[in-house]
């Protein structure tokens, strides 16, 4: 996409195109910006695309408008970016779609070529910009999957982490030093590059190192610390591994950037040929970014069958301190400002817009979020996977939603969501704030470190806005893969009116025998739901567990829990009724 300069620059030598009659544009990436968007002659960008639609947006829209994709890929070097002026009126609707039968690409990744064979089974690749400190990414792919960042211990290793001996904050929040088994660490170069990962009960921890001490097991964190989430907050016996140094890499599929040098090294798979392989590094951390104001919303705006892939996601200055569900404090107090990782779509103050049949995969971030003031949209029939956090988000992550905020009436179905928390660990499927009347229908959730679907945003039962969401007919297995606290469906806050019919919840965990791991986990303030039809079995703890509110708090009519035959007929029905197998939509 050209940048700010280049698009200047045509914007004035291109005329407008003649668009008086026009309902249809076309892009490729074979096409030129210069040329006038029909289908013989298409525009190259998304975002020359972009300026013709606003420019029909600005005379008054007099019918739907349609940009268009041609298939093969569109290099962003930045998020494509919608506001108000790019929005659809009540009446009209603006599309960005695939061009039928063709495979569409919005990446923010870059190929990595010129690989050489290094020493033994490495390889290596001089990186354009990283000594020169313009790139810096944590994630790589090859031939479409996500390789891993050198580590120790090595993640299938027998025992893949180190237990903590020590984990000491100063009260000052000048220091914090963790401490060490003997022979757990070596005197490793590049410490500053070095990143340890704690492993907590709900979210995880991933801070930089200052300095380490091979002899007294000792390791320094690099400031700037905060405070830590009391349960998530390292200390002695919490498991944790070393991540991003060159003595790490000692297996194939691991890598490492060398960010002094900008040399990328790489052992590969067997059967991988380096010469032939697609190497893709993620270069932006978001791919479009669709944002009106509380006094003029984005309307009728609509994107179908596109593949999103490859983004990063920087670390903070102060490391990774999970809070919950990939958000985490940005300031001194976990419960005061926070934030939540990036995601590849952010969508606020947003109206009767929609997200169908497309894919979003290979992530260093999130997947698509509706933040503030999001009405009545649908996220419909997409296909999400290999994501490093959450997967779809609706809602501010507070602490509080002011009224004109709050989100309200939006539709997420048929979606299929896996593979999410690939990097943090605490990411969850589907996850729903302070929200009003949220559908979350239809969608299959599995392989998951932590929880399918989170709905509420308050530790008590003090009233907020949320209320009235409804979870129905939803298909989640094989969760809670890694932590521990929580479910296939996790609730919390007082939230009136919501409903939970119909899903099927199994292999929670299974193997595991753990308490704190359930099929529905009612929390802190979940009172006055109705609760029917659903079928939950073969969980590491009960079917059902409640904290600070109790059974008799909510209406229950024709579940099915545990594990016999009856329940497992009871799942089939759901399935049947549901008809979730052939409701998921993947795009082109």
């Amino acid at each position: 996409m050209p940048d700010k300069k280049v698009q200047a620059l045509i914007s004035k030598a291109v005329p407008p195109v003649s668009s008086e009659n026009r309902s249809v544009f076309h892009v490729s990436p074979r096409g030129n910006d210069t040329h006038g968007g029909t289908k013989e002659a298409p525009f190259r960008t998304i975002e020359r695309a972009k300026e013709e639609v606003r420019r029909m947006v600005a005379t008054g829209l007099r019918g739907p408008v349609t940009v268009l994709l041609r298939g093969g890929v569109y290099e962003l070097s930045a998020p494509l970016t919608f506001g108000p002026q790019d929005s659809g009126t009540e009446e009209h609707s603006i599309t960005y779609a695939a061009y039928p039968d063709e495979k569409v690409v919005v990446s923010g990744g870059r190929v990595i070529r010129g690989w050489k064979r290094g020493e033994g089974q490495l390889w290596t690749a001089a990186v354009p910009g990283v000594r020169e400190g313009k790139w810096h990414f944590r994630h790589l792919f090859v031939n479409n999957r996500r390789a891993t960042r050198a580590r120790t211990p090595n993640k299938d290793a027998k025992t893949p982490y180190v237990l903590l001996q020590d984990a000491l904050l100063s009260g000052d929040l000048k220091s914090f030093i963790f401490g060490f088994p003997p022979g757990a660490l070596e005197n490793w170069k590049n410490q500053a590059d070095i990143e340890v990962i704690t492993i907590g009960i709900w979210g995880i921890n991933r801070k930089r190192v200052e300095s380490l001490d091979a002899q007294t097991g000792k390791v320094t964190l690099a400031p700037p610390h905060s405070p830590l989430v009391s349960q998530n907050r390292p200390k002695r016996g919490q498991s944790c591994f070393f991540e991003n140094a060159r003595e790490f890499l000692d297996q194939p599929g691991e890598w490492h950037l060398d960010r002094a040098t900008g040399v990328l090294t790489y052992w590969p798979l067997p059967g991988e040929n380096m010469v032939q392989a697609e190497t893709i590094a993620p270069a932006i951390t978001s791919l479009m970014v669709v944002s009106g104001t509380q006094e003029k919303h984005v309307r009728n705006l609509h994107f179908r069958a596109i593949r999103f892939e490859y983004t990063d996601w920087a670390l903070p200055a102060t490391g990774y301190l999970e809070c919950q569900a990939c958000v985490f404090p940005t300031g001194r107090l976990w419960y005061g400002p926070r934030d939540r990782i990036d995601a590849a779509i952010r969508w606020n103050y947003v109206d009767s817009s929609s997200l169908t049949a497309c894919s979003l995969s290979h992530l260093g971030g999130g997947g698509i979020e509706l933040v503030k003031g999001c009405y009545h949209n649908r996220i419909e029939s997409n296909l999400i996977f290999d994501v490093s956090a959450n997967g779809v988000m609706v809602g501010d992550p507070g602490p509080k939603v002011e009224p004109p905020d709050v989100s309200k009436g939006n539709r997420i179905a048929n979606n299929h969501i896996h593979s999410c928390g690939a990097d943090f660990y605490g990411a969850i499927g589907i996850w729903v704030g302070v929200t009003e009347g949220t559908l979350i229908t239809h969608n299959l959730i599995h392989d998951l470190p932590y929880t399918g679907i989170s709905v509420g945003w308050q530790w008590n039962a003090d009233p907020t806005p949320c209320k009235a969401n409804i979870v129905e007919y939803n298909h989640v297995h094989d969760t809670m893969k890694r932590l521990r606290d929580g479910g296939g469906i996790y609730t919390l806050g007082l939230q009136p009116g919501t409903t939970i019919r119909g899903n099927l919840i199994r292999d929670i965990s299974a193997g595991r025998r753990d308490g704190s791991i359930n099929g529905l986990y009612l929390d802190e303030g979940s009172n006055g739901f109705l609760i029917e039809s659903n079928v939950i079995f073969s969980t590491a703890g009960a079917p059902v567990r409640h904290n600070r509110n109790s059974p008799a708090g909510h209406t229950w009519k024709d579940n099915f829990f545990g594990d016999n035959e009856a329940r497992r007929e009871g799942a089939r029905q759901i399935i049947d009724t549901a008809g979730l197998d052939g409701a998921i939509g993947t795009g082109n």
